[in-house]
C-alpha cells in the first residue's frame, strides 16, 4: 500500500455489502480498504489501534448501529464520515441524524430499486471518499452546544449549563403560535429573501444557522440543499422540530412571505416568480444536480434586485458561484462561509474567487450576519 492513498474502513453488518463497498472503493488506485467492521462495537475495537482517513458507515447494525457509533466517537474520534443510506422515509430520518452528529456525507446503499447505475454509484462513492479525505479535521469538530439543547433565537448564556429537551420543545411550541399570531396581527412586510445553498455538510451548518432566526423576521428564507427527494422532506421536518420559525419543505405555488423557511425538494429545481410565487421546475440538471443553487439564486436576483441576499455554505463543486455574481449585479448582498468552519470549501471558494460576495463569515456567526442583511 502506498502512503499516498486514502485508507478507508467499511463498517457494514451485511458481509454482501462489504465486499460490493470495499470492490468499489479498491477499483481506484488512490484508496485502499485497510479494515472491515461488522458492527459499531467491532469499529471502535479497530478504531483504538489507528485511524482510516475515512470511514464508510451502515446504520442498521446488530449491538450498535451507526448512529450510536457516530455518539461514541465525538470527541474522540475525528474520522471523516460517509453514510451508507437506505432510499426510504426511514432511511433519510436516520440519515439527517447521521449528518448532525457529524457525518459528512452520504451515498445510496445499493439495491434494485435504485435508478443509479453500479458505474455511477462506484463514482459517487468514490467521489466522496476522495472529498472527505482532504476535510479539516477543526471541520469535524462537534458543535459548542448540542442543537437539541440550545434554545432558538436565543444565544446560550455563559457559564449556563444545557437545557433539558422536553422543556425546550415546549418552547419551540410557545413561540412558534405566538409568532404566528404575531405576523398576522403586524402584518410584517417582507423586506427580503434569503437564497441558501449547500451540499456537503450543509445539514449540519443548517441547524446550526436556521434555529437561531427569529420566527417574526421581515425575510423569506429559501435553502436549497443538494439532496434526494426524501431527505430533503427528513431536512425540513427535522429543522422545523428544532426552530422557532417555521420551516417547511416547498411545494409549487407556495407564497413568498416574511417568517418562513423553505427547503427545495429533492429533484426539482425552485425559481422565484413574480407575485411573490414560489416555482418548482424539472428542467435538466444544471451542472449534474437539481435543485440548483444557481437557478434559485439567479430567480431571486432578478426578480427581487436589491432584497436579495444570498448565502454560500459548505459544499463541493462550483454550484452558487454564477448565482452569486447575478445577486451582486442585481444590488443584493452576499455572504460565504469562511473556509476555516467548511466542511467541504468549494462552492464558497467559487463565490468568493468570483469577486460575487460581501462578505466572508464562520458558520457560528453567519445567523448574525444573515439578520444583519435582512434588517439593513
Amino acid at each position: 500500500m502506498s502512503d499516498t492513498q486514502i485508507k478507508v474502513m467499511v463498517v457494514e453488518d451485511s458481509a454482501y455489502m462489504r465486499y460490493v463497498i470495499s470492490e468499489f472503493l479498491d477499483s481506484d488506485p488512490e484508496i485502499k480498504v485497510v479494515e472491515k467492521a461488522r458492527d459499531g462495537v467491532d469499529a471502535l475495537e479497530k478504531l483504538a489501534l489507528g485511524l482510516p482517513d475515512v470511514m464508510t458507515l451502515d446504520i442498521q447494525m446488530p449491538r450498535m448501529d451507526g448512529l450510536k457509533l457516530l455518539e461514541e466517537m465525538r470527541g474522540r474520534y475525528r474520522v471523516p464520515t460517509i453514510m451508507v443510506s437506505s432510499l426510504t422515509f426511514e432511511g433519510a430520518e436516520d440519515t439527517i441524524r447521521a449528518l448532525e452528529l457529524g457525518a459528512v456525507d452520504f451515498v445510496p446503499k445499493p439495491s434494485g430499486v435504485l435508478a443509479m447505475t453500479i458505474d455511477q454509484l462506484r463514482e459517487e462513492i468514490i467521489a466522496k471518499v476522495k472529498a472527505a479525505s482532504q476535510i479539516k479535521p477543526l471541520a469535524l469538530a462537534p458543535p459548542a452546544e448540542s442543537v437539541q439543547d440550545a434554545e432558538p433565537g436565543r444565544k446560550q448564556e455563559p457559564g449556563a449549563g444545557p437545557r433539558r429537551a422536553a422543556p425546550v420543545a415546549e418552547r419551540i411550541a410557545q413561540r412558534k403560535a405566538a409568532a404566528r399570531q404575531a405576523l398576522q396581527e403586524k402584518a410584517i412586510p417582507l423586506k427580503k429573501v434569503v437564497a441558501v445553498g449547500s451540499s456537503t455538510g450543509g445539514p449540519r451548518a443548517l441547524t446550526e444557522i436556521i434555529p437561531l432566526l427569529p420566527a417574526d423576521i421581515p425575510a423569506c428564507v429559501v435553502v436549497v440543499q443538494h439532496m434526494p427527494p426524501k431527505f430533503t422532506a427528513s431536512l425540513a421536518e427535522r429543522l422545523d422540530a428544532i426552530s422557532e420559525i417555521q420551516v417547511k419543505e416547498a411545494a409549487n405555488g407556495d407564497k413568498i412571505r416574511p417568517g418562513i423557511v423553505y427547503i427545495a425538494p429533492g429533484d426539482y429545481h425552485i425559481l422565484a416568480g413574480k407575485n411573490d410565487v414560489l416555482y418548482l421546475s424539472q428542467d435538466p440538471p444544471q451542472h449534474g444536480v437539481r435543485p440548483s443553487v444557481n437557478v434559485f439564486m439567479q430567480s431571486v436576483a432578478s426578480v427581487y434586485g436589491e432584497r436579495g441576499v444570498g448565502v454560500v455554505l459548505t459544499g463541493m463543486g462550483t454550484d452558487g458561484r454564477s448565482g452569486a455574481l447575478a445577486i451582486k449585479e442585481h444590488g443584493g448582498y452576499m455572504l460565504a462561509e469562511h473556509e476555516n468552519s467548511c466542511v467541504v470549501y468549494g462552492m464558497p471558494r467559487a463565490a468568493i474567487e468570483a469577486g460575487a460576495v460581501d462578505r466572508v463569515a464562520m458558520l457560528q456567526r453567519m445567523a448574525d450576519e444573515i439578520l444583519t442583511a435582512i434588517y439593513s
